[in-house]
């Protein structure tokens, strides 16, 4: 059987409310050749019954048995994808009809660059436009934004499997913005762009992962900007302090995070890398919670306190 061109990639968790005009959209896309996989990745509400009620065979269904999130069902769909294009699509918003057409047409005729995402309209739970979110365009302004923050929206974006494979699949310790290290980590070898058209309709509700995980986002940017070599330690625990500042997410949290990177990062035998392979699982460790607040309750030095978690990152205590 002939692969399809392009592979639609969506993951959905309890998406019912908006789930069958996202289907829609792309079902409806003026570029015909593609397959559809959906991973229903555990959902309690009618998302399988709405899955189950269509009767297209572009449309393929893949059922995790519990709930294992968004960058692991992305990776588990990544590997069962048969296009040479990947689609990205969010399971509460909308592509417009001509996206994958454009998309496609802009990849087939710039063979060097990896990525494309589009501009992108933001609606309201009652689907009144609130913003246009307009990005950079060309490959040299979105390594300068990519600095500072994302700039291709997840949802909008296709991209040339080959390339994901060249530089490895979703990074499965970032629970959020995991589309943002993969981006950063592409355009060290391939170009990324922006179509200037807003060929893709973002819904701000308060389910929305980026609406209801926004916070915590903020922490996982600053991590792919450390992870990528975008910041150093210093810059790290600035933008660290200063979330803590916003009272982005609970402060014991932060407070980890921060003692971590400065004092971590002084230890020479620890490099950045290994300390980001650990840190998704240690900065919820009781282990780590204990060494602070004994150092806190002055039960232990500073000096201690630094061996401690030394010894937990490099044998793995957690």
């Amino acid at each position: 059987m002939k692969n399809p061109k392009v592979t639609v990639l969506m993951s959905v968790y309890n998406g019912e409310k908006y789930l069958r005009e996202a289907i829609e959209s792309i079902l409806n896309q003026t570029f015909k050749d593609f397959e559809f996989l959906i991973i229903n990745d555990g959902s309690t509400d009618r998302t399988a019954e709405i899955l189950q009620s269509y009767d297209d065979p572009r449309i393929k269904i893949i059922n995790n048995e519990k709930n294992i999130g968004l960058t692991k069902s992305l990776n588990k769909g990544l590997k069962m994808a048969r296009g040479e294009y990947i689609a990205r699509m969010d399971a509460d918003d909308i592509s417009m009809p001509e996206r994958l057409e454009k998309e496609v047409d802009f990849l087939e005729t710039h063979r060097d660059y990896a990525v494309v995402g589009t501009f992108v309209k933001i609606l309201n739970e009652h689907s009144g436009v609130i913003r246009l979110l307009d990005r950079p365009v060309e490959y040299a302004q979105i390594r300068e934004f990519f600095r500072r923050d994302n700039c291709i929206a997840h949802g909008s974006a296709m991209i040339r499997k080959n390339c994901i494979l060249d530089v490895g699949f979703y990074d499965e310790s970032m629970e959020r913005s995991q589309d943002y290290d993969l981006w950063l980590r592409l355009s060290e070898k391939y170009r990324l762009a922006n179509i200037p058209e807003y060929l893709y309709i973002w819904r701000n509700h308060n389910e929305n992962i980026e609406a209801k995980y926004m916070d915590e986002q903020k922490i996982f940017v600053v991590l792919a900007m450390v992870k990528n070599n975008i910041l150093d330690v210093e810059q790290a625990t600035t933008r660290f302090i200063d979330l803590i500042a916003e009272k982005c997410v609970p402060r014991l949290k932060l407070l980890t995070i921060t003692f971590l990177f400065i004092n971590l990062f002084t230890f020479n035998r620890i490099a950045p890398s290994t300390m980001y392979k650990v840190f998704y699982r240690i900065r919820f460790s009781k282990k780590v919670n204990v060494i602070l607040n004994d150092f806190k309750m002055e039960k232990i030095s500073l000096e201690k306190a630094k061996l401690n978690l030394k010894d937990i990152v490099e044998r793995r205590l957690i």
